[in-house]
């Protein structure tokens, strides 16, 4: 007996309905044990969790270099401080020291406007000192996977903070101090309870003169962006992380 196109058409549709609707069955159900499974219920989702950051010290050397200069580029040095409200909040301070290298930028222009008689010499200013409080917003502490098959905690985190910049000034541009507000994000690699390696990369708003005219003038200051780019090893104490046990 030959069937139906009409029924064919039908089969077809009700099937996969039908295989969809067994699916979710067995999910309800098997949610259903769960949630009836009194050794589930009120479970924390992480049970023995490592406090890799609450309550702990780190002190941190640092050594970077700015991003993007025009003029002057700054290599930085520094050390860090921070202490650990809890594992998502983080207090402490910041302080680089720098000295400055000419771009090639100023390079050209001391070239171009020397003469045979008089070398000319572009005013210019660099970064001497950071010093800043900070504030450290961590959303994420976990586990990732390195090198195919090793283990390793990381956390990610934004910083915010305040502080103070003194710029060197060369030629007609002299010395200034300035406030600095900073925005910053960065990652931390834990191959050790105790030891982390970091990058951040932070923007140091700084007013002060970048360099003085082709004239010799030199114009006002005023803020501008310092892309700061640094790396990082630092030590936590106690070198033992708590944990957490619910």
């Amino acid at each position: 007996m030959r069937s139906h196109p009409v029924e064919n058409r039908l089969a077809r549709l009700v099937a996969p309905l039908a295989g969809l609707a067994a699916a979710l069955v067995i999910a309800l159900g098997a949610g259903s044990a769960r949630a009836e499974n009194p050794a589930l219920e009120d479970a924390p989702p992480v049970l023995n969790g490592v406090e890799l950051l609450a309550g702990r010290h780190a002190i941190t050397p640092q050594f970077g270099l700015t991003l993007n200069d025009p003029y002057v580029q700054n290599l930085m040095a520094g050390l860090s401080y921070r202490y650990y409200l809890a594992s998502w909040l983080g207090l402490g301070v910041d302080l680089w020291a720098g000295a400055g290298i000419d771009t090639s930028l100023t390079d050209d222009i001391n070239r171009e406007l020397s003469t045979s008689t008089s070398t000319f010499v572009l005013g210019t200013s660099s970064l001497r000192l950071l010093a800043n409080a900070a504030v450290d917003i961590v959303p994420f502490v976990g586990k990732a996977i390195v090198f195919s098959d090793e283990m390793v905690r990381v956390e990610t985190h934004l910083t915010v903070g305040i502080g103070v910049a003194l710029a060197s000034g060369s030629g007609r541009v002299d010395d200034s101090t300035s406030i600095a507000p900073m925005f910053g994000v960065g990652l931390k690699i834990f191959p050790s309870d105790w030891l982390a390696v970091g990058v951040d990369l932070r923007d140091y708003l700084v007013s002060r003169v970048l360099a003085s005219r082709r004239d010799g003038s030199v114009p006002g200051a005023s803020f501008d962006h310092n892309w700061l780019l640094g790396l990082s090893v630092g030590f936590y104490f106690p070198t033992t992380p708590e944990t957490r046990s619910e």
